[in-house]
């Protein structure tokens, strides 16, 4: 590669300047929410946290994998094994955001039957995808051991589980745990955060991502 530099902020500038766009629109713009109080935060504050959240999390996992892909500089610091502790760490704080329900219930529309079956139909996918990353596609993949591990760029694509019918399923039905909560509960501020995290995903895949596996694959 000519330009290493270059390509390690290839996508990031627009990527970047999303998410930061979308944290200005909700400082300055105020979503009225319940007023009930967990962990010393209102609803509201749960969306900002979250969306403060996503934008370290996704910015630790460019940094590493670019920095990794390009220069090795993981492996010669801080290893995969931190690297994976750290993105554990990271995308678990995201299911502190599951109190919102709790602050923001049915502050969208009040629960029904429709609402349950629905969401009950998009948690069977879900619930299958993320069997189907256990059991078959193994947590060391779906957080990049690829952009570490040379041996891992020649597994076959996986085509087993979830993956058989859709084999993004991570990012197409991953992702919308958040949205099929939002559903269930009628949460207002949940339906936000859930529609920020599909988006905010989708976006990570095409900016960061999927350059990197062109570049890993050819």
């Amino acid at each position: 590669m000519k330009n290493k530099t270059l390509y390690f902020y290839k996508n990031q500038i627009w990527h970047f300047t999303i998410l930061f766009a979308t944290l200005y629109y909700f400082y300055v713009n105020k979503i009225d929410h319940s007023g009930l109080i967990i962990l010393g935060f209102n609803a509201y504050q749960w969306l900002v946290i979250n969306i403060w959240i996503h934008i370290i999390h996704i910015g630790y996992v460019w940094i590493c994998w670019r920095s990794e892909l390009l220069w090795k500089s993981v492996s010669k610091s801080i290893g995969f094994e931190n690297y994976f502790y750290g993105f554990i760490f990271l995308i678990s704080l995201r299911f502190f955001t599951l109190v919102i329900p709790f602050v923001d219930y049915a502050s969208l529309y009040k629960p029904n039957a429709l609402s349950f079956i629905v969401s009950i139909i998009m948690f069977v996918p879900i619930i299958y995808t993320l069997y189907s990353v256990k059991k078959y596609f193994g947590f060391k993949r779906a957080v990049g051991i690829d952009h570490f591990d040379k041996k891992y760029r020649n597994i076959p694509f996986e085509k087993r589980g979830m993956f058989k019918w859709v084999s993004n399923s991570m990012y197409t039905f991953g992702l919308l745990l958040p949205l099929a909560v939002a559903v269930l509960t009628g949460s207002k501020i949940m339906f936000l955060v859930g529609i920020f995290t599909y988006v905010g995903g989708w976006l990570h895949y095409f900016a960061t991502e999927k350059p990197d596996m062109n570049l890993i694959y050819n």
